[in-house]
């Protein structure tokens, strides 16, 4: 009989619990998500440089959450509150990826995606898109507002916001499946010298991420819209089919594309074969030397190259490319190379992502709808170059073609 009473109880407490687990797992408010995240943002590196400027806008972030679930407008409140560290390789993504590619040719997956709450994530503003359209035209190529193109794309709009410092980058017209006229793509934050945190959702997949832009003459320097489709871009880099390349462009300079400072396999490989080709065999008196979008890696890799550049440079020219997505190891290689006085720096400012560095800092957040990647480790002496990026020596114009004016400033 005393067994019978232990055994009901157990019963009735376990379906007494059930529905309060439930309640616990539904109630998942932007503040859980923002007091985990302190927590582990108070252990790194950039917290300790920043901390009287972070805990300033701690307390600004708890105040305006407070009434937040955990979807868009959370995820823009928490970026916003990272950019207080300085420190552009912290990020927040969302843990759900998206639309794969697999299941964009399946059309019962495509329209399970289209019901949930990713596809629907993102705002969709009250607002007279014609008028709008009409009225972005208006402005100045200057301008950040302003209608944007991407053939085959989108076209947006870029308005400034009401109340606030931030734009937003409403879709216009669709060229795309997964995207909608109508809804913000990103919004754009502005934290210093021009720079831009762009905070919204892939292109492809529709997942949550953040990411550096600079909108410069019209152009999206990183995702590449632009106010006028029919000028070229030439600041993205060439042979994009390469990660590795060198070319002999004139009895007096060789071109070399360096697209990575990837250190591990298979592209470790390929640089280490690549460096070993390069031993012995620059002779030229001039060398370009093209960083545009090498997002950066490690020493493992760029050392590699310095030790060769390093020898060379004492008696010929280097000339390096660089544009607004050379970042990372990339940005502190150029910043290194530029000590000796041959070397000169061609084409627009850098990422400004040169400090801090990213060592198995991954955490999901309690709501599971957010990741974040925090960093472990300073490199002091690159302090100067975080959210302020490496200034070129020669300013390089957008709409012609960077390796011609590369050349005809070394003749």
């Amino acid at each position: 009989m005393q067994k019978f009473k232990q055994s009901t109880l157990t019963f009735l407490f376990i379906l007494i619990s059930i529905p309060i687990l439930n309640a616990q797992v539904k109630d998942c408010s932007c503040k859980t998500d923002l007091e985990f995240l302190n927590q582990k943002i108070e252990q790194t590196p950039s917290y300790k440089v920043n901390k009287e400027n972070y805990k300033l806008e701690y307390a600004k972030t708890k105040k305006s959450i407070e009434n937040l679930n955990s979807g868009y407008d959370c995820f823009l409140q928490l970026n916003k509150l990272m950019l207080s560290l300085n420190d552009r390789h912290c990020n927040l993504y969302g843990i759900n990826k998206g639309l794969d590619e697999e299941s964009k040719k399946d059309t019962s997956k495509f329209e399970e995606f289209k019901v949930s709450n990713l596809y629907n994530v993102y705002p969709r503003p009250e607002i007279n898109l014609d008028s709008l359209k009409k009225s972005l035209k208006q402005k100045a190529t200057a301008s950040i507002e302003g209608v944007y193109y991407r053939k085959g794309y989108l076209t947006l709009g870029v308005y400034k916001t009401i109340n606030s410092n931030d734009y937003r980058a409403i879709i216009l017209e669709s060229e795309m499946d997964v995207w909608e006229v109508g809804e913000v793509i990103y919004t754009l934050v502005p934290y210093g010298n021009n720079y831009l945190l762009a905070v919204g959702g892939s292109l492809y997949s529709k997942r949550m991420i953040s990411y550096g832009e600079r909108i410069e003459n019209g152009v999206f320097l990183t995702m590449q819209f632009q106010k006028d489709n029919s000028k070229a871009n030439n600041s993205i880099s060439l042979y994009p089919e390469s990660t590795y390349l060198r070319k002999e462009i004139s009895p007096e300079t060789t071109y070399l594309k360096i697209g990575s400072f990837n250190s591990w396999n298979p592209t470790l490989s390929e640089a280490y074969k690549f460096y070993k080709s390069l031993e012995g065999t620059l002779t030229k008196n001039n060398l370009i030397l093209d960083l545009r979008d090498n997002g950066g890696g490690g020493d493992r890799n760029s050392k590699g190259l310095y030790k060769i550049l390093k020898k060379y440079i004492k008696k010929n020219n280097v000339y390096v490319l660089v544009n607004h997505r050379t970042a990372s190891n990339a940005e502190q290689f150029v910043y290194k190379l530029n000590d000796f006085g041959n070397c000169t720096i061609l084409g627009n400012r850098t990422s400004g992502t040169a400090t801090y560095e990213k060592v198995n800092s991954n955490y999901n957040l309690p709501c599971e709808n957010y990741i974040v990647v925090l960093t472990s480790k300073k490199h002091i002496k690159y302090l100067k170059l975080e959210s302020m990026g490496l200034e070129p020596d020669i300013k390089l114009a957008v709409e012609n073609d960077w390796m011609i004016q590369v050349q005809n400033y070394i003749e």
